[in-house]
């Protein structure tokens, strides 16, 4: 059975209702999704409403989160590449309309455009979806993103650039490519120089598979039909494990994703970016205002991420390396993230200067029936 251990209690600043239906929501998810620890923190105006952990950060020794607990971000990550890019952009060193093969010639037989890589409509292979990653190359600890991309150069385009908007990785790690290539500093070291270190961001850093940090929650898996689904069926470490049972996450070094998705911290480090978005930092005019503009599609539709919800909105990719969508009658930033042991979920509300940041251990798919009740008890139609 897993334990609720709430260790920071929440800020007097939300109504008593807001906290007790928060409080629900993560003592229901985590029971209903068999999650082992949950952070949330809430900020409005950049002060701190709302912060609390509960349960454990590794179960074996029965260690408890707590809302300096660090945790992987996922594809929270796409996030500061896309900014690492617009940066970049309003200091001339690129532009936008740049074909990738300009900055990376292996890529000079695709057609797309930094500005369509950003919205997801650059057609690129995902080399996330091999058969051959995820079985052989994924827990490595020796091989960087050189693996992904020579996979991905060597293959077609999967559609003409423009024409569609599928969520694709393997953009984003040639996007941190291009970083490196405009800023001649590492992906990394661009990250720190440039975003963290004026922001005050302590604790964030890039994913390092042999060094382990202090206070840093272990990822676990309910292996169930849901999540077996989401890998190959001839990768024979997955059959193996029976359903129904909690085990720590598999390997994975995400370094090999680094601009998709490898950056590990607190979630106040998120806060923090939060309400820097929020107050328009790092970003000036047109360009701030194209980080939360949403993509078109060559035929001028929006480019949105997947099927239409009728009940909040159907959401849509934004420059900005996240989604806008509508929630309680609220335009919404947000993206989730997830690496094979964690869910995350970021999100502010411009209209109402709030800014949310959820952290999971448990990397199963859907997590919504914990993330829309904290929502709904936030935003306020």
């Amino acid at each position: 059975m897993l334990l609720h251990l709430p260790l920071i209690c929440a800020l007097a600043s939300l109504t008593p209702e807001q906290s007790t239906a928060i409080d629900v929501a993560v003592k229901q998810g985590m029971s209903e999704r068999h999650i082992p620890s949950v952070v949330v923190l809430v900020d409005r105006d950049g002060k701190r409403e709302y912060e609390k952990a509960w349960g454990l950060r590794q179960m074996a020794d029965k260690l408890p989160a707590t809302v300096e607990t660090r945790y992987e971000y996922g594809s929270l990550t796409k996030q500061f590449t896309a900014m690492g890019i617009l940066l970049l952009a309003q200091e001339g060193k690129l532009t936008l309309d740049d074909p990738v093969g300009k900055w990376l010639p292996a890529f000079a037989k695709f057609h797309a455009t930094i500005r369509q890589t950003l919205v997801h409509m650059g057609g690129f292979p995902d080399f996330m979806d091999s058969l051959e990653y995820v079985a052989t190359i994924a827990p490595s600890p020796f091989l960087g993103t050189e693996w992904g991309l020579d996979w991905a150069a060597a293959r077609p385009e999967v559609f003409s650039p423009g024409t569609q908007a599928v969520y694709d990785n393997t953009g984003y790690v040639i996007l941190a490519r291009i970083v490196e290539q405009a800023s001649h500093l590492s992906y990394e070291q661009f990250l720190h120089d440039r975003i963290f270190v004026p922001l005050g961001m302590k604790t964030v850093e890039g994913y390092r598979m042999l060094q382990p940090r202090p206070n840093t929650a272990e990822g676990y898996l309910w292996w169930s039909k849901e999540v077996g689904a989401q890998f190959p069926e001839k990768a024979r470490t997955v059959q193996l494990i029976q359903q129904d049972t909690m085990t720590v996450a598999p390997p994975w070094n995400v370094r090999q994703v680094d601009g998709a998705g490898f950056l590990v911290g607190e979630a106040g480090d998120l806060q923090i970016w939060n309400n820097a978005l929020l107050k328009g930092a790092l970003l000036q005019g047109k360009w701030h205002d194209l980080y939360y503009a949403v993509g078109l599609l060559a035929d001028g539709s929006p480019a949105f991420t997947g099927p239409e919800n009728k009940t909040q909105g159907r959401a849509a990719y934004t420059y900005g390396g996240m989604a806008k969508f509508t929630f309680n009658g609220q335009t919404v930033y947000g993206a989730n993230g997830g690496t094979v042991g964690f869910l995350t979920l970021t999100a502010t509300v411009p209209s109402q200067h709030l800014s949310i940041t959820i952290f999971t251990n448990e990397g199963q798919i859907d997590h919504s029936k914990l993330t829309a009740p904290i929502l709904s008890a936030l935003i306020k139609p």
